[in-house]
């Protein structure tokens, strides 16, 4: 019964949207290797950005893709790859996108936010004095470093 709700509401909400895409959708367009790679935050998303540099072919792409992680993003329009929105899903599906290999990769919604909780508490400073007030505001013994 739960489940049956869940899945009436899922349709409802789904149908609201009438075949709009969000304008956070991150749409990764190669025209010479005609694919179209929806980029998925805390999914591997740069890791497969890499590998979209070294299918390129530029050597200049794939000696950014092999060393520099962090700045691969920026670059990519350098090497024949698009960052593309679209109003709708529709164009996905029209000319000279509907031969296009389109693809992405999910990850368990619980494992992406460990994830991206670990990322931003431990390895990015800024979010020190945040992880600080969290520790102080949730732990029955707060310990100081």
């Amino acid at each position: 019964m739960q489940q049956q709700q869940r899945q009436r509401h899922l349709k409802e909400a789904c149908s609201a949207f009438n075949d709009s895409l969000s304008n956070k959708l991150k749409l990764i367009v190669s025209h010479d290797l005609r694919l179209i790679f929806c980029h998925i935050g805390r999914a591997a998303s740069t890791s497969w950005m890499r590998v979209l540099l070294q299918l390129t072919g530029n050597p200049a792409a794939q000696q950014l893709a092999a060393t520099y992680r962090t700045s691969v993003r920026g670059m990519l329009k350098y090497y024949g790859l698009d960052l593309v929105s679209f109003r709708n899903a529709t164009q996905l599906a029209s000319a000279p996108y509907k031969d296009y290999f389109k693809f992405m990769f999910v990850r368990e919604p619980l494992e992406r936010l460990v994830s991206a909780y670990r990322d931003k508490m431990f390895l990015d400073r800024l979010y020190g004095p945040l992880r600080k007030y969290i520790v102080s505001r949730f732990r029955r013994h707060p310990f100081k470093r």
